[in-house]
């Protein structure tokens, strides 16, 4: 039987530039935490305004990144396809 080594890095998102046209579209798979954050931070970079971002695949996300996604939203980024469990988790109370 293999076994997954304990020193072995998990993987647990995957941010893929899709494309760098307007607006620039960035796919966000796996489970988003506060170690990943400052990653997408810099894939999406100064201004999130012309960034589009696809949740599809994203499975989960930590208090952290749900708080960046909820930022990135406020300060223009378009979220698509948020998965219906984080899209009420993101969204702000009306």
């Amino acid at each position: 039987m293999a076994r997954r080594s304990q020193l072995a890095p998990q993987v647990t998102v995957r941010i893929t530039i899709v494309s760098d046209r307007a607006p620039r579209r960035i796919s966000v798979e796996g489970r988003l935490t506060c170690a990943e954050v400052n990653e997408l931070e810099q894939a999406i970079g100064s201004d999130p305004r012309g960034v589009c971002l696809e949740l599809e695949n994203l499975r989960s996300a930590d208090q952290d990144g749900l708080a960046a996604l909820s930022s990135l939203r406020r300060d223009g980024a378009l979220l698509r396809n948020v998965p219906k469990h984080l899209a009420w988790r993101i969204e702000p109370v009306v």
